[in-house]
Order: structure tokens, then C-alpha cells, then sequence
């Protein structure tokens, strides 16, 4: 007489790895990378805010001598970069 035994192995984890734990997200959308143009989840993408002058430091001083206004500051330009 031979006994019917199964063998069960042990679990990982309690829900199979099937559970998301409670402050997880299920879906980032995605932006294009600026140096190879993959698109890359926002949360896992490097981001820098770069502030810079409109016009190069070259003819800055010729547009200040040739303004009218005194106190004219130029405009810079903001933009949100992603690597």
C-alpha cells in the first residue's frame, strides 16, 4: 500500500507577487528623453530646469546699447528637461 502524498513547496510571498502594496502607482505617463528621444516614465526620468537668456552673451551688450528704455531686462527662457 503506498500513501498519497503531495509535496507543496513553499510560497515567496503571500499574494504570489500579484499584490501591489498600497501607495504603489499602476501606470506613469511617459516623456521623451532628451538626449536619446526613447520615451522614458516620468517618475524614473532624470528632470533639470534649465534657465537661460534668450539672446547669447555675445550680443547682449550690443541690444542694451541700442534699446530705447534704460532699465530693459531680457527676457530668459524656462523649459523642463528630461534625461
Amino acid at each position: 500500500q503506498q500513501q498519497d502524498q503531495t509535496v507543496t513547496m513553499p510560497k515567496k510571498r503571500r499574494a504570489n507577487g500579484r499584490n501591489k502594496p498600497a501607495g504603489a502607482r499602476g501606470h506613469v505617463k511617459r516623456v521623451f528623453c532628451e538626449a536619446s528621444g526613447s520615451m522614458v516614465p516620468k517618475d524614473k526620468a532624470v528632470k533639470r530646469f534649465l534657465v537661460r537668456n534668450i539672446v547669447e552673451s555675445a550680443a547682449i551688450r550690443d541690444l542694451q546699447e541700442s534699446c530705447v528704455y534704460d532699465s530693459y531686462v531680457l527676457p530668459k527662457l524656462c523649459r523642463k528637461v528630461y534625461y
